[in-house]
């Protein structure tokens, strides 16, 4: 198979897309599997502290992006030794079974072999693809935040929350991603306001009262986003927003805002993929689609966004495409 041609296409290599590709090739390892997209720039990867794993105390989510990425190399340098063992010297191996391509793709649609998947550099071909792209972040929100990128606003506090120590910093959002910024900003910067737009942070109860108890903390429930505004001169100086009806304007140094949207597959528009209400894609027991030949896994599906279940989910995603591929060679 050439090398703009795979068995499997990955569509989104964090998580869910890593473990797809890990359970692929361990049902099949003569498959040859291309995943799509930068691991670091996944959602775990932006994650802190993740302490929910079985087997695993606790672990940071960067560094667990880069166990399970040297997971997916090791298991190449096992197909090469297996190989190098069975061929003389004077022939080649093949090229990585499982490749990461850290390519944006553009577009998917059907073809004579199955799929053409176009990215910002070329074209491959494959037979069966798996969408693990995950919930994007919602952007361009709040007034004033494009103002302030790189200027004081940030949509990683993991990432970037560090160079707020001392200051006094906002972070907008609910559920567990924010929560857990929350809990990582409170290390570092003097106060931290959690503007949640909904009547409560919809996380976990466990994360709830670290927070609770946090002493440079405060929550403040049902703010509209549309009332908060990010303000400043070169750099962001303050946020306001209202509370109870009543208009609150408070000084910080940096806003971190940590909402997700629903799914964006505009790329697959060409597939017809069938979707729910909330456009999370439809899918059967075994991750397959409407689509022949179409699998998706994690919360690109509406799945929960917890790591052992994105895991789980990925991974099912590429035992099934494995057995597809399978079953078209019988």
């Amino acid at each position: 198979m050439g090398k703009d041609s795979c068995d499997l296409a990955i569509i989104g290599s964090g998580l869910t897309g890593l473990s797809a590709a890990i359970a692929a090739y361990c049902k099949d390892p003569d498959l040859t599997i291309k995943l799509f997209g930068i691991p670091f720039d996944s959602n775990t990867a932006k994650k802190g502290e993740i302490e929910n794993i079985p087997g695993i105390n606790k672990v940071i989510g960067v560094d667990f992006i880069q166990q399970l990425t040297e997971q997916v190399q090791n298991l190449n340098a096992e197909f090469t030794r297996d190989k190098v063992s069975s061929v003389s010297e004077n022939q080649s191996t093949d090229s990585p079974k499982i490749d990461i391509t850290n390519e944006t793709v553009k577009s998917v649609s059907r073809n004579d072999s199955g799929f053409l998947i176009n990215t910002e550099e070329q074209s491959y071909n494959a037979i069966t693809v798996i969408i693990s792209t995950g919930l994007p972040e919602l952007k361009h929100s709040i007034k004033g935040e494009d103002d302030f990128v790189h200027k004081g606003v940030s949509h990683c506090a993991v990432c970037d929350g560090a160079l707020y120590r001392g200051k006094k910093v906002a972070i907008i959002g609910y559920g567990n991603t924010v929560t857990r910024g929350a809990l990582f900003l409170r290390k570092y910067c003097r106060k931290v306001t959690l503007l949640c737009p909904n009547s409560s942070l919809e996380c976990d109860k466990r994360f709830l009262k670290k927070l609770e108890s946090s002493e440079n903390v405060v929550i403040k429930t049902n703010i509209n986003l549309e009332s908060i505004e990010i303000s400043g001169m070169q750099v962001v100086q303050g946020i306001k927003y209202t509370d109870e009806g009543e208009i609150k304007e408070i000084s910080v140094g940096g806003v971190f805002i940590e909402l997700k949207d629903k799914p964006d597959i505009t790329i697959m528009d060409g597939l017809n993929l069938e979707k729910n209400d909330y456009n999370f894609i439809k899918t059967n027991d075994d991750n397959s689609t409407n689509v022949q030949g179409v699998f998706a896994a994690g919360t690109v599906k509406g799945e929960l966004d917890y790591t052992p279940v994105l895991m789980g989910d990925g991974y099912k995603a590429g035992i099934h495409a494995a057995n597809y591929l399978q079953s078209l060679n019988k």
